[in-house]
C-alpha cells in the first residue's frame, strides 16, 4: 500500500505512521488465486482500514452488492455449531473489533456469532461492517451476522451513522448499507442448544419455526415478533421471577420479559439458554440467574464495545462455546486514532481560536483602557467630542453598554477555545443536540459540572435507549 508523501521529512510527529493515500488495488484487496480467487482479502483489507486508508465508492458497492447476494440466502433462523465465539455489540468501535479477533482467534479455526449493533454512537462503523462482510465472504459456514436493533434506517438517522456515509460517500451508498441490513438473518440456534438474537423474547413467539415466516427484507416494525427479536430486554433480577411481560418504559418499545414465559420457550423447543446483547454491561456481559446464584443462566447478555461511547469506561467481553463447556474472554478499549470531535475540519476546529482572537482585539480597541467590563468608571468620555453634554452622557452610556457586550462575548468565545471538546461531548450528549442555555457564558465551573450531571445522567443512557419516533 502506497503511503502518503513526505518529500521534505519534516513530519512534526515522526512517531505517528503516514497513511495510505490511495486505495487499494484489486490485485490486493481480493485474492488472484487458488480456492480463495475473487474473495476479499480481509486480513489485507483490515490491515488497509487500521492504518486509515481510504476505498473508492466502487468498492464499497462492489462489497456491499455482494454481501446481500450472499445474506439474502440465509434464513431468518440460522443454525451454527462449536467451537464458537459470540460478540455483541460493536458500535463502530473498529479498531475494538480487530483487538477481540486477535484475542478470540481466526475465522478459519473458529466459527464466529455477531449479536447485531455494528454501527451508531462510535465513528468507524464502516470499517466494522465492510470488514465482517469480508471475513463472511471467506468463511460464509463459520461466521453468522445477525441484524440489531441499529441496523434500520430509523436509527441510523436519528444517530451517526447516516451522517458516517454521506460524509464520506454519498445516500446512494447509504441505501445500499439498508439493504445489507434487510437482509441480515434475525435470530441463531447455537449447538442446537443456545437462542442468540440481538434483543430477547416475545410474548407472540412459542415455537421457533413463527421466525421464518418473519418477511425480514424491511425496515423494522414498530411492534410485534420481528420488532421484540431486536428491541426486548429481560427483566431486572429482583421482579423476572414476579411478571411474565411487562412494557419496556425505557424503550418506549416492545417488552422485558420474565422468567416464566423464558423457561416455557426454552422447554418448548428443548434449549439451554439465550444469548443476547443490545444492553451495556460493566463487565461486558450479565449472567441472568434467575434461579439463583448457582444456577445456569437463564438469559446471558454480552456486549462487545469496551468503554461505550468514550465515557463509560466498561469492559468488554465474548462468550466461547466449545465442547460443551462456555469461557468468557475480557478486554479493555484499544485506543484509536486521534480525529476531531464531531469529525471536524481543521478549518472549522479553529474558529473558536480565531474568533476569541477578533473579539478580544475588538474588546480592546472598544474599551481603551481598563481590564474589568463591567467597571462603571470606565473614562470613555474624555475621547468623545462634540455635541451636547446630554448627548455626550448618552453616547457614553452606550458605548459602555457595548464594551460590556463585548467583553461578554469574549469570556464566551475564551470559554469555547479552552473547552472545545468537553463542550462537544455535552452537545453530543444532549437529547436535542444543543448546549444548555446560558452554558458558556458561565464559564469552566459550570461546564465541569455540566458534564458531571450528563455523566450521572448517561449511566444507563436513557434518552438514547428509546427508539425514536418516525419523522
Amino acid at each position: 500500500m502506497e503511503l502518503l508523501p513526505d518529500p521534505c521529512k519534516d513530519r512534526m510527529v515522526k512517531a505517528c505512521p503516514l497513511p495510505p493515500h490511495k486505495p487499494l488495488p484489486e490485485t490486493l484487496m481480493y485474492h488472484q488465486k487458488g480456492d480463495e480467487k475473487g474473495k476479499p482479502d480481509w486480513k489485507m483489507l483490515k490491515e488497509f482500514l487500521l492504518k486509515e486508508g481510504p476505498m473508492r465508492k466502487d468498492q464499497v458497492v462492489k462489497l456491499l452488492k455482494d454481501g446481500i447476494a450472499m445474506l439474502s440466502k440465509e434464513a431468518n433462523l440460522v443454525k451454527i455449531g462449536e467451537p464458537i465465539v459470540i460478540v455483541g455489540d460493536l458500535h463502530g468501535q473498529f479498531y475494538d473489533l480487530v483487538h477481540m479477533l486477535e484475542k478470540a482467534g481466526d475465522p478459519q479455526d473458529i466459527n464466529y456469532l455477531f449479536l447485531g449493533d455494528y454501527v451508531d454512537r462510535g465513528i468507524y462503523g464502516l470499517e466494522v461492517v465492510l470488514t465482517l462482510l469480508a471475513i463472511k465472504m471467506n468463511y460464509p459456514k463459520n461466521v453468522v451476522l445477525l441484524r440489531g436493533n441499529h441496523e434500520s434506517r430509523n436509527m441510523t438517522e436519528n444517530f451517526t451513522f447516516r451522517e458516517e456515509v454521506i460524509t464520506r460517500y454519498d445516500i446512494e451508498t447509504y441505501n445500499l448499507f439498508m439493504d445489507l441490513f434487510d437482509s441480515m438473518p434475525i435470530s441463531a440456534i447455537v449447538d442446537g442448544k443456545y437462542f442468540a438474537m440481538h434483543g430477547g423474547i416475545s410474548p407472540e413467539l412459542s415455537k421457533l419455526d413463527q421466525i421464518d415466516k418473519i418477511n425480514r427484507f424491511q425496515e423494522v416494525p414498530l411492534d410485534g415478533l420481528f420488532c421484540d427479536l431486536l428491541w426486548s430486554d429481560p427483566m431486572a433480577d429482583e421482579i423476572a421471577n414476579a411478571k411474565d411481560y411487562i412494557d419496556n418504559e425505557e424503550r418506549e418499545c416492545s417488552f422485558l420479559f420474565g422468567k416464566k414465559p423464558t423457561k416455557k420457550l426454552l422447554d418448548q423447543n428443548n434449549l439451554m439458554s439465550i444469548l443476547r446483547g443490545h444492553q451495556v454491561q460493566i463487565e461486558g456481559y450479565k449472567m441472568h440467574r434467575w434461579d439463583g446464584p448457582a444456577s445456569f443462566p437463564y438469559v446471558i447478555t454480552i456486549f462487545s464495545a469496551p468503554n461505550y461511547c468514550g465515557y463509560y469506561e466498561n469492559k468488554a467481553s465474548v462468550l466461547i462455546i466449545d465442547k460443551g463447556n462456555l469461557s468468557l474472554k475480557q478486554y479493555d478499549e484499544s485506543e484509536p486514532p486521534y480525529r476531531l470531535p464531531d469529525n471536524m475540519d481543521v478549518f472549522s476546529w479553529s474558529i473558536p481560536f480565531l474568533s476569541e482572537k477578533v473579539v478580544s482585539l475588538l474588546y480592546h480597541i472598544v474599551k481603551k483602557g481598563g481590564d474589568d467590563p463591567d467597571e462603571d468608571d470606565i473614562d470613555i468620555g474624555k475621547a468623545l467630542k462634540g455635541g451636547t453634554e446630554e448627548n455626550k452622557q448618552n453616547r457614553t452610556l452606550v458605548m459602555k453598554g457595548k464594551v460590556r457586550s463585548i467583553g461578554r462575548m469574549n469570556r464566551m468565545f475564551t470559554t469555547l477555545r479552552e473547552q472545545s471538546e468537553v463542550l462537544l461531548q455535552i452537545k453530543n450528549m444532549s437529547p436535542d443536540g444543543k448546549l444548555p442555555r446560558g452554558l458558556l457564558l458561565e464559564g469552566k465551573p459550570a461546564i465541569k459540572n455540566a458534564l458531571k450531571q450528563f455523566n450521572l445522567a448517561k449511566e444507563l443512557d436513557k434518552i438514547n435507549e428509546k427508539r425514536p419516533r418516525k419523522k
